[in-house]
């Protein structure tokens, strides 16, 4: 083997650019042990490809570089068996996160195709509900900070001039199993409930509610009207194509 390796020929064996070797110069993380003082030209002694191994090894288990700086400077046998067993358990919890948001967005998935096989425009039904569970999230204010918006189907709840949020966990649409999460849930309650389909913009729902709340004043009503999001801005980019299901608790006649 050639004692001495150009920066080209030391970035083919690792299979790296000219342009990332310059930088790892640049920054004093692997510098070349040969520089020609006219032409500039590096060049890497050939024992050096077992630190940029290292350095290598080190960016497949996702280190920044400065960590990496770090830890070329400490090598030793504990010192390394150390810095595997923690990158070892961010990993599984990376791992575990992904797994949990993957659930999440099947969930989210199952809800809209078992919900788009029920939208119907012929007024409103009744229909009898399971208990349902979610994670409240609360007002509009602290909803596009929360994760569980963005993977879980929306709730919004209606309440006199009450508006709040949640994310839809576990029913008949969602599967009945609670999913795993860090947040409390708590429950739609279970019952018939008067229900029927939006189309249009979030700010057409409230004279929607008031209408079927007028047209059924004969019945006695939950104060709280539930909606939830079926086509939202997630999935479509004309507020006049967004699906709504609005659901009210008949509490007696």
């Amino acid at each position: 083997m050639k004692a001495y390796l150009t920066v080209g020929e030391m970035g083919s064996l690792f299979g790296l650019n000219v342009q990332t070797l310059h930088y790892y110069d640049k920054i004093g993380l692997f510098c070349p042990q040969l520089r020609d003082q006219v032409t500039g030209r590096r060049k890497y002694k050939f024992d050096q490809v077992y630190q940029l191994a290292t350095i290598r090894y080190l960016r497949k288990m996702g280190y920044p570089l400065e960590d990496v700086r770090i830890y070329l400077n400490s090598r030793s046998p504990a010192h390394t068996m150390e810095l595997l067993k923690e990158r070892s358990a961010a990993l599984r919890a990376q791992w575990q996160e992904l797994m949990r948001i993957d659930e999440a967005i099947l969930r989210k998935l199952q809800f809209m195709e078992k919900k788009q096989g029920q939208i119907h425009w012929d007024g409103v039904s009744r229909v009898t509900f399971p208990e349902r569970r979610y994670i409240p999230i609360g007002s509009e204010e602290i909803l596009y900070m929360k994760d569980s918006f963005y993977f879980y189907p929306t709730i919004a709840f209606y309440e006199e001039n009450l508006k709040y949020f949640g994310a839809y966990v576990s029913g008949p649409d969602m599967g009945e199993d609670l999913p795993e999460v860090p947040e409390a849930t708590e429950s739609i309650p279970a019952g018939e409930y008067l229900v029927c389909f939006h189309r249009g913009s979030y700010d057409e729902i409230p004279a929607h509610i008031t209408k079927i709340r007028q047209e059924n004043a004969e019945l006695r009503l939950s104060s709280l009207t539930v909606t939830f999001n079926i086509i939202d801005q997630f999935v479509e980019n004309n507020v006049d194509r967004y699906v709504t299901e609005l659901q009210i608790q008949i509490l007696g006649i």
